[in-house]
């Protein structure tokens, strides 16, 4: 069971929010790579085994691809690792192209660990009493490619039990019609809901998410960290240069503190619980 997942969405989001920007905004591979590790434990948390394939099949292939594209397209460095067709492929646009790697499935991990965590009931519940139309417009596109994806599968496996012969030229344009024209209704159903319950019109909000002290203690400590990271940043403590040799300005220990501590909030949160529960046994 995930516990960070039964916080009020507004303190969930926020995290998500938080760690995504700072991960982007974060140059030195040190922070890049605990975001990248930590995102990885938090989503093994919640899909198990599922993420090692999803890490082996999509984000290592990405992160080594993103490195040597980096490389081919980029000569910046003074570190010449060989020469071809006149032209110099350094470390530092390697490992430059590796940094950017890691970063990229960072943020794709902590995007997908979101979609796990922030339902749509969840996103419409934090945003739904201030903008209700956007909300529910950008509810329903991020919840279009999953619905996609499951309507694509139900369509493939019921061919493949009906015919698993044929042209596979048709059977691929069949099945592509047949997805558009249940996409299609699927839309037209959702809007005859929606205006047989008089979406639109004057109407109260309710949500079954009540905000606690407890949320309100996670919300402060999550912006109390992105403060304490945003000071060590503007102090120089995440310095990092590529060019025209990799060298890396004062780090200390305190520095990374902050930065790791934002990063396994949810797996925090879990062992606590794990550690809370083992007294109670021990008790009785």
């Amino acid at each position: 069971m995930d516990r960070f997942s039964k916080y009020n969405p507004k303190a969930t989001l926020l995290f998500f929010v938080l760690i995504i920007i700072v991960t982007i905004t974060s140059y030195h591979p040190i922070f890049i790579s605990i975001s990248f590790f930590t995102a990885f434990l938090y989503k093994l948390k919640l899909d198990g085994r599922k993420a090692i394939l999803y890490l082996l099949k999509f984000i290592l292939p990405l992160v080594i691809i993103v490195s040597l594209f980096n490389m081919l397209f980029t000569h910046y460095g003074a570190t010449i690792l060989f020469e071809a067709f006149d032209m110099n492929y350094t470390l530092e646009g390697l490992f430059y192209g590796f940094s950017q790697g890691l970063m990229l499935g960072a943020v794709i991990m902590w995007i997908s660990n979101y979609s796990s965590v922030i339902t749509s009931e969840k996103f419409l519940s934090v945003f739904g009493r201030y903008m209700p139309n956007s909300a529910l417009l950008l509810s329903m596109v991020l919840s279009f490619i999953p619905r996609l994806k499951k309507n694509a599968t139900e369509i493939n496996d019921a061919r493949l039990l009906l015919d698993s012969k044929g042209n596979k030229l048709k059977k691929s344009i069949n099945s592509f019609s047949a997805l558009i024209t249940l996409t299609l209704e699927e839309s037209i159903e959702i809007s005859n809901s929606m205006k047989s319950r008089f979406y639109g019109s004057k109407r109260t909000v309710y949500s079954k998410y009540r905000i606690c002290p407890k949320d309100y203690i996670l919300i402060a400590f999550e912006l109390i960290l992105t403060a304490a990271i945003i000071a060590l940043k503007l102090c120089g403590y995440m310095k990092f240069t590529f060019e025209p040799i990799i060298s890396m300005g004062e780090l200390k220990i305190y520095a990374v503190v902050p930065f790791a501590i934002l990063s396994l909030i949810p797996i925090i949160i879990d062992f606590a619980e794990d550690i809370k529960w083992f007294c109670l046994k021990q008790k009785i």
